[in-house]
């Protein structure tokens, strides 16, 4: 069965477009700028998770304590990552990138979306293996200050290791995957000393301006989240933050 938000607002866009205006000049959260398909899905999930039917309901909660916004700014984020994703793009990284930075006193690099905290983990353990762990300086970032609390404390499922470590191989990966993590019955907690030089920091890039610069920006899988039109401007706010000669890399 379809929810109210699903069943209605593709028809009338007033209480859609209306709840947008109220964020943005309540909240500062840039809906406008979303994909309107994919917003709408979170938003419907969001309605499932409070339980309630229409997009004014989720507006009064608001109105009544702005602790429920921090809610919806953590069920509304996408918090899907996985270890060692898209290990092509990491071996290229690994092999072309990282080599350039060696000469680097401490290479600055900022992780746009840190969800879970597995790409981040997959980002530390390959720096390790090339001893740049210890001179490098990690700014991970994200939307929701629920998503950086797992992020610095990330872990796995035991039953996602095999795909993990056939990633981990494909993307260039030199050691043993389970060097770095403490298994128990069902999950595996990633050491901590993977991220001592981690900086965690909420992050919104549609509008935050951080106060450094970066040799390495990693943006992967966000951008299919906004508007195309939206792109161009998005990518140059990041483009803004990089070093002379620092590398873009997208999923």
């Amino acid at each position: 069965m379809q929810s109210k938000l699903e069943a209605t607002s593709l028809i009338e866009e007033k209480p859609f477009l209306d709840f947008i205006e109220f964020v943005e000049s309540n909240f500062g959260l840039m809906l406008s700028l979303y994909n309107p398909k994919s917003l709408k899905r979170r938003l419907d999930k969001v309605l499932r998770l409070f339980k309630i039917d229409d997009l004014r309901s989720l507006q009064m909660l608001f109105i009544r304590d702005e602790k429920y916004f921090q809610k919806f700014i953590d069920a509304f984020t996408v918090q899907v990552t996985e270890l060692f994703r898209e290990p092509g793009g990491l071996k290229v990284i690994r092999e072309d990138v990282f080599p350039l930075l060696r000469n680097k006193e401490a290479p600055r690099i900022l992780l746009i979306g840190s969800s879970t905290g597995e790409e981040l983990c997959s980002l530390a353990i390959i720096l390790k293996e090339l001893d740049l762990l210890d001179r490098a300086e990690i700014t991970a970032t994200d939307l929701s200050p629920k998503a950086i609390s797992r992020a610095s404390k990330p872990c796995i499922s035991k039953s996602r290791l095999k795909e993990a470590q056939m990633n981990y191989r494909r993307a260039g990966g030199t050691g043993l995957l389970e060097d770095y993590y403490q298994a128990t019955s069902s999950l595996c907690y990633f050491h901590s000393s993977l991220f001592d030089r981690v900086h965690f920091q909420c992050f919104d890039i549609t509008k935050d301006e951080l106060d450094q610069k970066f040799d390495l920006i990693f943006c992967r899988n966000l951008l299919i989240y906004f508007q195309s039109q939206q792109h161009n401007g998005l990518v140059q706010r990041l483009v803004r933050h990089l070093k002379p000669g620092g590398f873009l890399s997208f999923g």
